[in-house]
């Protein structure tokens, strides 16, 4: 059987997935603050809210995506069981993952798990590989390579 392979948390997304929003953050406190003063209340009510949604995901991120890599977890499993997601808690038996493929979008690249039956999933699983540490390309072709071992095996 072949040794399982691991992707962690990548760290420099969950830095950048943090800083951004505090960046606009601190760009309406200064609009928040001018509001204020000038008793603008339906503006400062929005942009109170907007800077607590900024907040919010920046928080969100700490706790799912930065302290996890900060550890060095892993974040993506293939082993000689399935496809283990821990992003998303999904676990893929290898008896349903009829391909791999690579769709690389504006922000990150995604891996498609293609299914031969329709299961609590749907018929493909859509894994972000915004969050793993390491290049898409080469993500997908040890994915991919591991997929063949897996289907030489059956």
């Amino acid at each position: 059987m072949p040794q399982p392979l691991q992707f962690r948390y990548s760290i420099n997304s969950a830095l950048l997935g943090m800083l951004l929003p505090l960046i606009f953050m601190t760009i309406t406190f200064n609009n928040l603050r001018y509001s204020y003063l000038s008793h603008y209340n339906f503006t400062l009510i929005f942009i109170a809210v907007a800077d607590l949604l900024f907040i919010s995901y920046s928080v969100f991120i700490l706790i799912k995506r930065f302290i996890p890599a900060a550890q060095g977890h892993i974040a993506l499993e293939l082993n000689e069981q399935g496809i283990n997601d821990y992003i998303r808690n999904i676990v893929i038996d290898w008896s349903y993952v009829d391909d791999l493929s690579l769709e690389n979008g504006r922000n990150a690249a995604k891996l498609i798990v293609s299914l031969n039956s329709e299961t609590e999933y749907g018929t493909e699983v859509v894994i972000r590989l915004r969050w793993i540490q390491g290049r898409d390309q080469e993500i997908f072709d040890e994915a991919y390579a591991y997929f063949e071992r897996m289907n030489a095996i059956k």
